[in-house]
């Protein structure tokens, strides 16, 4: 027996409706899977340990959390400040990769945190440093000294007139060793650095 063609029409609608449903059935349980993937990734914030050595992390505090929300912990370690703001309190070091202003853009911060009253935290660029050069040293002669497998030379902060120089390996330990020693084993480098960074607003 055919249908009529109201009941064709009928038929149609409802095959429609069934599967845009089922469309939004599996779409909503593949962006689930996904983002409980995502959340078991090493390095992940839900993990507990690092991208990198596999070291297990605390519970993020929420002050780094509100700032980066999305990001993946490449380096963590407790009682340790690699900027020296921190001595007198018990504090933590967090090495973080997240998304910069462009989405393509691969952002690298350190964020350090004091349990002193009030509890404090600082940002920076992991993978930059300021340099302070002798006034006579330029661009060019500060590339020629410093190893091309190591460091990158961005620009100058027109402001300070410092150096702002890229660093390949930024590791926590890699960056304390440039801070402590990379003016003594360059002696036209006078002081160096860490580059502090701002959350967006």
């Amino acid at each position: 027996m055919s249908l009529n063609k109201k009941d064709r029409r009928i038929s149609i609608w409802i095959g429609v409706v069934i599967g845009v449903t089922i469309s939004s059935l599996l779409f909503k349980y593949a962006i689930t899977e996904k983002n409980q993937r995502a959340s078991q990734r090493k390095g992940s914030y839900d993990s507990n340990f690092t991208a990198v050595n596999n070291v297990r992390f605390p519970k993020i505090p929420s002050s780094i959390k509100e700032c980066i929300p999305h990001g993946l912990i490449l380096f963590y370690e407790s009682n340790r400040s690699i900027s020296g703001n921190f001595t007198e309190h018990p504090n933590s070091c967090w090495i973080i990769e997240c998304a910069g202003v462009l989405r393509s853009e691969r952002l690298f911060v350190l964020a350090e945190t004091s349990s002193g009253k009030p509890e404090r935290t600082l940002f920076f660029r992991a993978s930059e440093l300021y340099i302070t050069a002798s006034p006579e040293i330029t661009q060019e002669m500060l590339e020629k000294n410093l190893p091309e497998s190591e460091f990158r030379i961005l620009g100058k902060n027109q402001m300070t007139q410092e150096f702002i120089v890229q660093i390949k390996e930024f590791s926590p330990d890699k960056i304390k060793f440039y801070l402590n020693q990379l003016n003594s084993e360059y002696p036209q480098i006078n002081k160096v650095r860490l580059c502090p960074w701002l959350p967006p607003a």
